[in-house]
């Protein structure tokens, strides 16, 4: 699918910005700080009603109390309204008819940022980050299911602390521990059938980018071993006395973790830096892949990420991405492949694109 309309309101540095986008090759030229990346924001904001880096409140222009984003993809017509006043109050319309985020179906993307080339070095958050991303966008279940989580697992803790105090109730314990079990299992089975998805396809696809021959195996680092609800209740009964030790949930899908294995050793310990970036770019390859349903494919969306990558891993991954819309944002036009044609370039300049 492609964005091919663009409006911008009191959005971070853009107060009255338009543009319209007739390629499925856009870069985007600027120095630092001029506001690349808030352009590529509003196009993420308008795919998943949320920022990749801060609240909805620190988006408003600081001079005025709203933001609004307006965009055209495919045969939608997507707007958004957010104001401060007093409590952040939200408006989403999609073809110009009221709708619930919950609701809200326009245009999947893959973010591409420069602090995704140390997935393997973070902490396990940021591998759960990308599992979410990209189950979030292709199953609606599983992103109420996450907001079911947190709110447990917030419930469940207050609950767990009070008793560790000599305080609560006890028997809302039971009650807490059956909303868990059934959260976590609808979200083990779909991060599992994601892992699997990965396994299949990783090889290759790294192979394709590096044309070299090693055997990756990708594994789910998960207490997801229970065949049914029962199975999970009886170990948080085991688990019980800990836990409220502790005063924090010791199990659930908030402690998932995946790794990668290179040659049947973690790949962290015998790839290069190179290897590594490659791996990380095949995971994003089958993100894009993972999404496309049929001809609409998601919207590629790479922040300042080529100047980290050589010209080999540029030229294979826009060889790759044939047929996605993609965005490129960079300090130096001369990072763009060679092989690139029709691109169409914009530059920032005083809040503006030229």
């Amino acid at each position: 699918m492609r964005l091919t309309n663009l409006v911008l309101k009191n959005f971070r540095n853009y107060q009255n910005l338009e543009v319209s986008f007739n390629s499925d090759l856009v870069l985007i030229l600027g120095a630092n700080a001029s506001g690349k990346t808030n352009l590529l924001e509003s196009i993420y904001f308008l795919s998943r009603l949320r920022s990749f880096r801060a609240p909805d409140e620190l988006l408003i222009n600081h001079r005025e109390d709203y933001f609004a984003l307006q965009g055209r993809a495919g045969n939608r017509q997507m707007e958004t309204v957010v104001q401060k006043s007093g409590l952040v109050k939200r408006s989403f319309k999609l073809d110009g008819q009221k709708t619930k985020r919950s609701l809200w179906q326009t245009f999947a993307t893959v973010l591409f940022v420069p602090n995704d080339l140390n997935l393997f070095i973070l902490g396990p958050v940021f591998r759960r980050k990308y599992l979410d991303e990209v189950l979030g966008q292709r199953d609606s279940l599983y992103v109420l299911s996450l907001s079911s989580l947190e709110h447990v697992l917030k419930q469940r803790g207050a609950l767990l602390q009070l008793l560790g105090r000599g305080e609560g109730q006890r028997s809302e314990l039971d009650y807490w521990n059956l909303e868990l079990a059934k959260t976590a299992l609808t979200i083990w089975v779909k991060r599992t059938e994601l892992i699997g998805f990965l396994n299949r396809r990783f090889n290759q696809v790294n192979r394709d980018l590096t044309n070299f021959d090693h055997i990756y195996q990708i594994e789910f680092v998960s207490a997801n071993r229970f065949a049914n609800e029962n199975e999970f209740l009886a170990e948080l009964g085991r688990l019980e006395p800990a836990e409220i030790r502790a005063g924090k949930n010791l199990l659930g899908p908030h402690r998932d973790d995946f790794l990668i294995k290179k040659n049947g050793e973690l790949n962290i310990y015998n790839s290069s830096r190179g290897e590594l970036r490659a791996q990380i770019l095949a995971l994003k390859l089958l993100q894009a892949e993972y999404l496309t349903n049929g001809e609409s494919k998601p919207v590629i969306l790479l922040d300042d990420v080529f100047s980290e990558l050589d010209e080999i891993r540029r030229t294979k991954l826009l060889e790759t991405l044939t047929g996605h819309q993609i965005f490129i944002t960079t300090t130096e036009e001369h990072h763009l492949p060679k092989l690139a044609k029709d691109v169409q370039i914009f530059k920032v300049e005083n809040n503006q694109l030229k």
